[in-house]
């Protein structure tokens, strides 16, 4: 169950039932921290207030574009009607290594994409938008590449393998069903055979076969700044997955057997090979879960505990929950913007009252960034209520543009947090376990540094985490420079109790959620209803005898319209009191 949908789960093993190991990873470990790596990054402090909030400054965990043309070339996706997922996959690939050169085409895949291109025109980033048909789109941009790279449709690795071909080659990727409309060498005769590639002819069986051909041929012309695990069905993400060469791979879960081309195992052994190959303290895009073919994935947790394990930090950007594979980012990372939020209203302790502040989960992933956060913002109700909104701060790099709307759009009561769990989202307890411990705590210490450098550039000052951890790990992640408390835990957990709702590391506070979330998603006003009832239900039964109190009260993905968290706060009772996170700890700082 993904933590997207749902974060009912008082069974959820796999957010605190991790296997903690010290495998040492002899001889797989080729690149060091990405400290090593990138003399930009050492230049960069981390103290507190000291690295710089303008996007695209001297360091970045994510690569970036050029800054966008003057006048962008848009065509609406849902145009496409004859072999519409085919043409979607070839046109979106064909972006990427358009925007490498300078980003000029932009490709609509919903009314949010729509929203995006009309505040870039707001912001200045461009003066014009071309509408084109497909026909144009092609007629302009087809000569941009000189081979083609067919899939096989047998074979849904064969996609993530096309992609990483054309990336690398400058090709263009295409289905069987339409590679003929390109009139471009696929590796045939007369044509050579090193021209462009037809897949089907290798005659894979498995995806690992394809994936760890791949990997053998084109290694060297990777990208090592990211990895990606995505969806062989999904077409969004590819742009930016092309432009700049980053490596893709899809990993099978146990319950798709029914996949005559999956292979659970080999498939787990041979990407953890790869993460532990790549340089560590880097992004995973994508997202593991919810294929929309016959593969459903690897999963959430599985998938996560596998990057945290190899030392990588996931940055959601595939489909999960209800939002779509982010698109676009070949445009919107080239992109600027100085991200500054309003200092929080000064509030006085009342010694009676209890202080809540709701804070919403997911804005870690790109994808909710890109459409639900736009939708709860854009809500009439918004700002009727205080919400601590969770900002993933790779967003700085990848989006900075969509960040820049939510800073300058944000009401008096929103207070926009650190997502989990620093610079990325990982399984804490777990990071970099595959390594020795002395190599496990050096990559721990470069993620913790460039947690602080990522915090200062979204201005945030409380960060959540993800899960319940032990004391140790815990007080190493509070020590990220600039962070001033924990609103700890993706819900409330087994080891949460009346006594341990407000604790300390490294000197912070801790609040961890008092909550468990309502289950479903609530699309219905049933289900909005019994979403509230349930939530005012759990805020009672947490609330301690002792005032004044402090509760954290996690929203997560159920908090479909802001209308919610309003009624929640208006029926808790007046002895409640719904502030900012920023403010619950000033008034628990005034409480000592």
């Amino acid at each position: 169950m993904s933590r997207r949908k749902s974060m009912s789960c008082p069974q959820a093993v796999s957010r605190r039932a991790f296997l903690h190991t010290s495998t040492a990873a002899a001889g797989l470990l080729v690149s060091g921290p990405s400290w090593l790596r990138t003399a930009a990054v050492a230049s960069v402090s981390v103290a507190a207030g000291e690295s710089e909030s303008q996007t695209g400054g001297p360091m970045q965990v994510c690569p970036k574009s050029g800054p966008p043309a003057r006048k962008l070339a848009v065509m609406r996706l849902e145009e496409l009607t004859s072999h519409s997922w085919d043409m979607r996959l070839t046109l979106t690939c064909l972006q990427g290594i358009v925007n490498r050169k300078q980003p000029r085409l932009y490709l609509i895949q919903d009314r949010y994409d729509e929203l995006w291109l009309e505040w870039l025109k707001q912001r200045g980033d461009i003066d014009e938008a071309e509408w084109l048909d497909v026909g144009q789109v092609f007629g302009r941009f087809l000569p941009e590449v000189k081979s083609m790279f067919v899939t096989d449709p047998a074979l849904p690795g064969s996609v993530n393998v096309a992609t990483m071909l054309a990336a690398v080659h400058g090709g263009l990727v295409a289905t069987p069903l339409t590679a003929a409309q390109y009139d471009l060498p696929m590796g045939a005769l007369p044509d050579s055979w090193k021209t462009g590639m037809d897949l089907r002819t290798f005659n894979w069986k498995k995806n690992v076969e394809a994936y760890r051909w791949a990997f053998g041929e084109l290694n060297e012309s990777l990208s090592r700044q990211a990895i990606a695990v995505l969806d062989p069905a999904a077409t969004g993400l590819r742009d930016y997955l092309v432009e700049f060469k980053i490596p893709v791979l899809w990993l099978s879960g146990p319950q798709d057997s029914r996949s005559a081309a999956a292979s659970f195992d080999e498939e787990k052994a041979f990407a953890r090979e790869i993460l532990m190959k790549w340089p560590t303290d880097i992004p995973v895009f994508g997202w593991p879960d919810n294929g929309q073919w016959e593969e459903r994935g690897i999963g959430e947790w599985q998938g996560v505990k596998l990057f945290s394990e190899c030392g990588k930090f996931e940055v959601c950007s595939g489909y999960d929950g209800y939002s779509p594979t982010v698109s676009n980012l070949s445009i919107h990372s080239g992109t600027t913007a100085t991200l500054r939020q309003a200092p929080p209203a000064a509030v006085k302790l009342e010694r009676g009252k209890v202080y809540v502040a709701f804070t919403r989960s997911d804005g870690d992933g790109l994808n909710f960034l890109r459409h639900y956060y736009r939708k709860l913002f854009d809500d009439p109700q918004h700002g009727a209520v205080p919400v601590g909104w969770q900002v993933g701060p790779t967003a700085a790099d990848t989006m900075p543009d969509i960040l820049d709307y939510y800073y300058k759009h944000a009401r008096p009561g929103d207070c926009f947090m650190n997502a989990l769990s620093g610079v990325g989202y990982i399984h804490e307890d777990i990071f970099a376990a595959n390594f020795a411990p002395e190599q496990q705590q050096e990559i721990l210490r470069e993620f913790v540094r460039l947690s602080g450098v990522y915090r200062a550039k979204i201005d945030a000052t409380i960060m959540a985490t993800f899960a319940e951890m032990r004391p140790q790990r815990l007080e190493q992640i509070a020590a990220i420079p600039g962070i001033k408390a924990i609103v700890a835990n993706y819900g409330r957990t087994h080891a949460t109790t009346h006594e341990n709702l407000i604790s300390s590391a490294a000197g912070k506070p801790v609040f961890r959620s008092v909550n468990h979330g309502p289950g479903d998603l609530t699309f219905t006003p049933y289900g909005r209803e019994e979403a509230q009832r349930f939530m005012i239900g759990e805020i009672r039964k947490w609330t301690p005898a002792g005032r004044p109190a402090f509760l954290h009260v996690f929203l997560a993905n159920w908090l479909s319209q802001i209308g919610m968290a309003e009624k929640i706060a208006k029926e808790a009772g007046p002895d409640y009191a719904f502030v900012r996170p920023d403010q619950l700890l000033s008034l628990y700082e005034q409480s000592k």
